[in-house]
C-alpha cells in the first residue's frame, strides 16, 4: 500500500510539473476592404517566458500556422500544419542568413544611391509594399507611436487611441486599454517585451542596417497598456482590423510550447543556399 501511495504521489507530482498557469487571448481579425475574405479567429497563449500564436489562414484554405517563442531557449519555432513540418529560428540562424543576404542588399543600396530622388522614392515605396524595410538598404526609417487622447470602448474594454507612423505615413491605429482592465495582460507584459527585444536582435543579426519591421510586440512597449483593437494600414487604406474578443486564464501543459509529435524538423535555410546571393 505504501508503494502504491508513493507511486500515485509521484504521478501527481509529475502532472503538476507539466501543467502551469497560463493566459489565452482570443482575437478576431477582419479584412474591411476584401469582402471575399471571411473573418478569422486566432489565439495567443502566454505562460512565463513562452508565447504561442495560432493563426488561421483563410487565404490558404483555412490552414493553420503556429509561431512559438521560447524565451528560456531564445528561439522562435515556425510550425506549418499544412505539411506537418517545423523550423527553428535563433540568433545564429539569422546571422547565417545575413551572411547570404547582406551582399545582395549592399548592391541594392548602391543602385539606389545612383538613382534620381524621385526614382529612388518610387523604388523604396515599392520595396516597402513587398515588406522590405528601407532601413535594410541604408535608408532611414523612423517609427513613432503617438497618443491621440481619443477614447472609446471595444468589447467592454475602455481604451485610448494611439497611432503608429513610419515617417509621414500612418501604418497602424491601436485602441489601448489599461493593463489592469485586461485580465492576464500584466502577467503577459514581460514576455511581450522579451519577444520584441529578441525579434529586434535577431533581425539586426541578419541585416547590417537593422531596422526590423515594427511589430505588435514592439508597439506594446511604447504604449501604456494592451491594444484591444489594432488596424493595419497600407497606402492610407485599412488592410486588417483585429479585436480582442476574450481572455482565458487556465492551466497550460508545457508540451503546448513544443512542436507537435510526428512533425518533421526542416532547416530554416536551404543547405545549398549560395554564399553570396545576388552576385
Amino acid at each position: 500500500m505504501v508503494k502504491v501511495l508513493g507511486l500515485v504521489s509521484g504521478l501527481m507530482l509529475g502532472i503538476q510539473t507539466t501543467v502551469c498557469a497560463g493566459v489565452v487571448f482570443h482575437v478576431e481579425t477582419t479584412f474591411p476592404n476584401r469582402a471575399e475574405v471571411p473573418s478569422r479567429t486566432d489565439a495567443m497563449t502566454v505562460d512565463g517566458k513562452k508565447l504561442k500564436m495560432t493563426i488561421n489562414d483563410n487565404d490558404a484554405g483555412n490552414t493553420q500556422s503556429t509561431v512559438i517563442y521560447r524565451g528560456d531557449l531564445e528561439e522562435i519555432l515556425l510550425i506549418n500544419h499544412g505539411d506537418h513540418t517545423w523550423r527553428a529560428m535563433d540568433k545564429a540562424t539569422m546571422v547565417n542568413l545575413g551572411q547570404h543576404i547582406n551582399p545582395a542588399m549592399e548592391k541594392m543600396q548602391e543602385m539606389l544611391k545612383n538613382m534620381p530622388p524621385e526614382r529612388r522614392a518610387m523604388m523604396e515605396k515599392m520595396f516597402a509594399g513587398q515588406g522590405i524595410n528601407p532601413a535594410m538598404m541604408g535608408g532611414k526609417v523612423e517609427m513613432q507611436v503617438k497618443k491621440t487622447g481619443e477614447s472609446q470602448t471595444i468589447n467592454g474594454y475602455p481604451c485610448v487611441k494611439y497611432e503608429t507612423w513610419r515617417e509621414n505615413e500612418k501604418v497602424a491605429e491601436h485602441c489601448v486599454s489599461d493593463w489592469k482592465q485586461v485580465p492576464g495582460s500584466q502577467e503577459a507584459r514581460g514576455v511581450f517585451h522579451d519577444m520584441a527585444a529578441f525579434s529586434q536582435e535577431v533581425w539586426q543579426g541578419a541585416f547590417k542596417g537593422g531596422g526590423g519591421p515594427a511589430s505588435f510586440f514592439e508597439s506594446i512597449g511604447k504604449m501604456e497598456g494592451y491594444p484591444v483593437l489594432t488596424r493595419i494600414f497600407s497606402n492610407g487604406t485599412v488592410v486588417t482590423e483585429t479585436r480582442l474578443t476574450g481572455v482565458e486564464e487556465k492551466s497550460v501543459s508545457v508540451q503546448e510550447f513544443d512542436p507537435p509529435k510526428g512533425y518533421v524538423k526542416k532547416d530554416f535555410l536551404p543547405k545549398n543556399l549560395p554564399s553570396h546571393m545576388g552576385q
